[in-house]
């Protein structure tokens, strides 16, 4: 126990499960942890002053396939040891890069669909199945506001690229082809962008600054009929304050996106054994059930398979992490993507028409250099 290791985590429900001074997880790590916690719209910032060597860390949380080629290609992160364990093959695949294991997952976050039932059988006459494309989705929200309910959107610029990938895809093409190039045919993702904006309008006043508190506020209190929020946030949408738990219901979208955020070696830490020790205790399955409990969103397929009784999205959201379509290893990955954060805000604010923010975008992606 004589090296003390420092992380640098996200602010997110699974973190939280890990310093939680009733569960006491670190206090049975094979060595002293310090974890230094930042809010996302802070964590890149600190991230990258780590890799620069301007402050300590041995082990740093990445976005999964976001952020992973660009950080193996700069040597920021290292090999790590894997060894035989459940964790769902999708992401293995996500967590590999050139036949290396890079990263240790801690929790998913992927597209997941939350209604109210009751309203919706209201409304509807009955559940809505647990997949459903987001077309359904935007035919669902105009029924719910017809009848005067509002949907939950999470649109902060912060994230809003990401919330908003369902409906870019929602025509059949995502934003990169295979290769990581834009692809070439954009007005189906004009059209995609479009419908989502038009979301807007059967959205809760002020849905441009929700972020993941409020959306988990508005889902708990069934003051939103229905939203899309992420699959690391259902513990907290399901905690002891939400009103009548069981009327929420569960599903994804034919169009889901799923992250596996992850824990990384630092390269220029001193401490990569012990790093590789502390990071197989996260993932162990006792470990991955108490991290899955506060998310929502566990990483090993038997936390799923034994915790779906009491958890009534595991089923479904499983589904969505087999299924869920990555996003392409690119590199200069957070450049281009801050590109489509803008102008997707831009857009959903009515500063640009969807087709000038694609196009804008399209521009500004298409002249930066694949240089490392």
């Amino acid at each position: 126990m004589s090296e003390k290791l420092k992380v640098l985590a996200v602010s997110d429900p699974a973190v939280m499960g890990y310093v939680d001074e009733i569960e006491k997880i670190l206090d049975n790590a094979p060595c002293q942890v310090e974890f230094d916690i930042f809010a996302w719209d802070k964590y890149y910032e600190t991230m990258m002053k780590a890799f620069a060597g301007e402050s300590v860390y041995d082990v740093v949380m990445v976005a999964g396939h976001l952020w992973k080629r660009d950080f193996i290609e700069n040597n920021y992160i290292d090999v790590i040891d894997l060894e035989n364990e459940d964790i769902i093959d999708s992401i293995i695949k996500e967590i590999y890069y050139k036949n290396n294991c890079y990263l240790s997952p801690s929790f998913c976050d992927g597209h997941m669909v939350v209604y109210r039932k009751s309203i919706l059988n209201k409304v509807l006459g009955e559940d809505i199945p647990q997949i459903i494309t987001p077309l359904k989705y935007i035919q669902i929200a105009e029924k719910l506001n017809d009848t005067g309910y509002k949907i939950a959107m999470k649109a902060d610029k912060s994230e809003i690229f990401t919330d908003a990938l369902p409906f870019l895809r929602m025509n059949g093409l995502d934003l990169y082809d295979d290769n990581g190039n834009l692809q070439s045919n954009r007005q189906e993702i004009i059209l995609g962008l479009q419908k989502y904006c038009e979301l807007k309008k059967y959205a809760l006043k002020g849905t441009e600054t929700f972020g993941n508190n409020e959306i988990a506020e508005k889902l708990k209190s069934g003051e939103a009929a229905m939203g899309i929020t992420w699959s690391g946030q259902l513990g907290v949408v399901t905690d002891e304050g939400c009103l009548q738990k069981e009327d929420l219901g569960f599903a994804r979208l034919t169009t889901s996106w799923n992250v596996t955020w992850s824990f990384a070696i630092n390269n220029k830490s001193e401490n990569k054994k012990t790093a590789n020790e502390f990071l197989k205790f996260l993932r162990s399955s006792k470990i991955d059930e108490i991290a899955g409990r506060f998310s929502g969103a566990p990483v090993r397929e038997n936390s799923y398979l034994s915790g779906q009784e009491k958890y009534q999205w595991y089923a479904c959201q499983l589904e969505m992490i087999k299924n869920a379509k990555s996003l392409p290893d690119l590199l200069n990955a957070g450049t281009k993507n801050s590109v489509f954060y803008d102008k997707i805000a831009q857009a959903f604010s009515a500063k640009l028409t969807p087709e000038d923010a694609m196009l804008q975008a399209y521009e500004k992606i298409n002249a930066i250099k694949d240089e490392i």
